[in-house]
């Protein structure tokens, strides 16, 4: 068994030994205040740490991952966003430190973006101390898999610190998403199972296995349609009239790079969660409540892990064990804060 193994055991053993698990929230949303007070949101954006820590405190999380879901990038020039992207580093930074026994702050970047955002995004976890990257599954009609994005992987797998991958606000196809809501509860996981597809056959996992990647939403949807991927994989020649698979970056069947990703169990659904266990297995799934923006939702995404219908070791390895092992955390010294 390896150091990380031990590691990892230890870590859940110390979280059930007490009566109330330990809680991580993988997925919880904030903006710079400059943002949250835009006139869209009427006065009272649920995108703020103090609605955060408030709503985390009366449900009983101990500790939760901040993002900023970087949805105002979209029109933005690539001088734009850099900018907006250094002062959320800032803003990120400062929340880290004041509260740094309740919150793990993320940066935010463009995979495609280039050199400069390469710098901004080794200064933010360098020198700002910020704990991992988040990207949205696709940015002005590029996806991560591309080309230009390696050297983004490969900076993050250097640095060892955790990639989140989530849906912008809207992508291709929109137009045809307008009514009900559909963009949002359809539309924006549709995108993210796309690029994660999209970057297990292109071979981004094959040649970075140790890349710490964790899929929101339950990856979009992946679990539900690796069954397929493989088979197109899997069928050769036999399958030519579904579209060529060349050229084949990837040596064994995309399931295989499936499990070395993490997935968060924001869906509101048992059952897609227990598709994705039983898909990635437990250990690589974290718990997420998307709370905020999502506050009235977080006691329910708490209690769908609660009832689910597997060991409590397992529960609590969602809970926080396997979040604390990403993030490099001790959950001994949560307990005794």
């Amino acid at each position: 068994m390896s150091v990380n193994e031990n590691s990892g055991n230890r870590l859940l053993q110390l979280a059930t030994t007490e009566e109330r698990p330990l809680i991580i929230d993988w997925h919880s949303h904030i903006y710079p205040p400059e943002i949250a007070a835009a006139p869209e949101w009427r006065g009272d954006c649920p995108l703020t740490i103090e609605k955060l820590l408030d709503a985390h405190e009366r449900v009983g999380i101990d500790k939760c991952v901040v993002t900023n879901p970087i949805h105002y990038l979209k029109e933005m020039s690539d001088r734009e966003a850099l900018d907006a992207i250094k002062r959320w580093n800032e803003y990120a930074a400062e929340i880290q430190q004041r509260y740094s026994d309740r919150v793990i702050v993320f940066t935010s970047s463009i995979p495609g973006g280039g050199s400069e955002f390469l710098e901004e995004l080794e200064h933010a976890i360098c020198d700002n101390g910020l704990a991992g990257v988040f990207i949205n599954s696709s940015h002005q009609g590029a996806y991560p898999d591309e080309d230009r994005a390696r050297p983004f992987f490969e900076l993050i797998n250097s640095l060892g610190v955790p990639v989140m991958i989530h849906a912008p606000a809207s992508s291709f196809g929109e137009e045809c998403m307008r009514m009900y809501r559909l963009t949002s509860s359809v539309g924006r996981p549709f995108d993210e199972c796309l690029a994660i597809a999209r970057m297990i056959v292109r071979g981004i996992f094959k040649q970075l296995p140790e890349l710490k990647f964790i899929g929101a939403h339950l990856g979009g949807g992946i679990c539900e349609v690796i069954g397929r991927m493989d088979y197109a994989y899997e069928l050769g020649d036999f399958a030519h009239f579904l579209g060529s698979y060349e050229p084949k970056l990837i040596d064994n069947p995309p399931s295989h790079y499936l499990r070395q990703l993490y997935l968060d169990t924001v869906s509101y659904h048992a059952p897609a969660v227990m598709c994705g266990i039983q898909t990635v297995g437990a250990e690589h799934v974290v718990f997420g409540s998307d709370a905020p923006p999502l506050l009235p939702l977080l006691p329910k995404a708490k209690q769908l892990i609660e009832e689910l219908p597997i060991s409590q070791e397992d529960k609590q390895a969602i809970f926080s064990g396997n979040a604390a092992r990403l993030l490099g955390l001790s959950l001994e010294s949560m307990r005794s804060r």
